[in-house]
């Protein structure tokens, strides 16, 4: 496995497994973006903007959008016997919340990271290839952007 795909495994990684600690989230995207200088380069072949990364994002788009709808039906008060009774009371009201509450912040990082791929493409098509924009600014509005989501999903919670 090549750095930057470690820097992108890492920063998706840590914030799927520590859903309450807030630092932790910071510190897993912080070391994912700084990690790698060639995961934002445009001229690296396994960069964010090739068509692999934007397809891998995807499948794991499409995984995490499916489960959060399940559980969104499940935690619902007319569809919840339903999806209980067809996952075998595995996703009763109370997991189809938890399950329902807790892919919010990975879901927001694959889109985040799918939609700023989809850009950094569309720029490079247009014949835009200036690296300041691709190695820094890109990034840090991915960051601010997370961020965001991250503080709004927690103050959801306060």
């Amino acid at each position: 496995m090549r750095k930057s795909n470690i820097g992108m495994i890492i920063s998706a990684i840590i914030p799927s497994f520590t859903l309450i600690y807030q630092p932790v989230w910071i510190l897993g995207l912080m070391i994912g973006s700084i990690s790698s200088t060639k995961a934002f380069d445009p001229t690296f072949k396994d960069s964010i903007y090739s068509p692999n990364f934007r397809k891998n994002t995807s499948i794991i788009l499409l995984i995490l959008s499916i489960l959060e709808g399940i559980s969104g039906f499940g935690a619902g008060p007319q569809t919840s016997n339903i999806i209980s009774t067809l996952t075998f009371n595995l996703l009763n009201r109370g997991n189809s919340l938890e399950l329902h509450l807790a892919i919010i912040i990975p879901l927001a990082l694959f889109f985040i990271l799918h939609t700023v791929s989809g850009f950094g493409s569309l720029l490079l098509s247009k014949g835009i290839k200036n690296p300041i924009l691709f190695k820094y600014v890109i990034p840090l509005v991915w960051i601010i952007m997370y961020l965001v989501v991250v503080y709004l999903d927690l103050y959801y919670f306060l």
